[in-house]
C-alpha cells in the first residue's frame, strides 16, 4: 500500500485525500447515514451527526473527527477482506454486497443496475498511479457508470473538488488489478 492510502492522520484542507481509505470509508459512511442507514459504532454516528449539524467555518474539523472515528474502529488492516468485515460489522453483514459477474459487461452492468435501484455511490478498489510516480491500491467512491465512471469528491465538505471521470474501459482494467474488490450497500 502507498503512503498516501496508509496515512492515518486526514490531510490538511488543501491536500488531495483521493485515494485515502479512511476518507473514502468516512465519507461513503456519511452518506448511508445520511440516507438512513446508520454506522454502529457510536463515535462514527456521534461524528456523522455533528458534521450534518455543523457551521460552515466547522466542517473541515468536523469532516476530518468523523475520518479520525473511521480510522480508530478500523484499525490498521487494510487488507480488502479486513475492510469488508469492518464495513459489515458497522452496517450489518446483510447490508453489504459486492458488485459481481464474471465478464467485464457483466459488472458493467451489475454497476449499472446497482446505481439505478439504490441512487447511493459505491467503493471500490482500484490500481492508479499515485503522485510520487509509484503504482498501488487504493479506495475510491464510484458516483456514476455510463461511458465515463465518476469518481465522487471523497470529502466533499473542503474546497477541493476531486470528482473525476474516466473512460469506462480505463476505470475497468484499473478495477480489475485490484481483483474487482468493491463495497456496495443492500437495502
Amino acid at each position: 500500500m502507498s503512503d498516501q492510502e496508509q496515512s492515518a492522520t486526514p490531510a490538511p484542507e488543501t491536500a488531495a485525500k483521493a485515494g485515502h481509505l479512511g476518507v473514502a470509508l468516512a465519507t461513503w459512511l456519511f452518506i448511508l447515514d445520511d440516507a438512513g442507514h446508520r454506522p454502529a459504532d457510536p463515535a462514527i454516528q456521534a461524528a456523522c451527526d455533528a458534521l450534518r449539524e455543523g457551521t460552515s467555518g466547522e466542517v473541515d474539523a468536523l469532516g476530518q473527527a468523523l475520518v479520525a472515528a473511521v480510522e480508530a474502529s478500523l484499525g490498521t488492516d487494510s487488507s480488502v477482506d479486513a475492510v469488508k468485515a469492518w464495513v459489515a460489522s458497522q452496517l450489518g453483514e446483510v447490508h453489504v454486497g459486492s458488485i459481481g459477474g464474471t465478464s467485464r459487461d457483466e459488472r458493467t452492468r451489475s454497476m449499472r443496475t446497482y446505481q439505478f435501484h439504490t441512487s447511493l455511490p459505491f467503493v471500490a478498489c482500484i490500481f492508479d498511479r499515485f503522485p510520487d510516480g509509484s503504482v498501488g491500491p487504493h479506495w475510491v467512491m464510484i458516483e456514476r457508470v455510463s461511458e465515463t465512471v465518476t469518481c465522487m469528491d471523497p470529502y466533499p465538505w473542503d474546497d477541493l473538488d476531486e470528482e473525476y471521470a474516466q473512460p469506462l474501459t480505463d476505470f475497468m482494467v484499473k478495477w480489475e488489478l485490484a481483483d474487482c474488490a468493491s463495497l456496495t450497500f443492500i437495502a
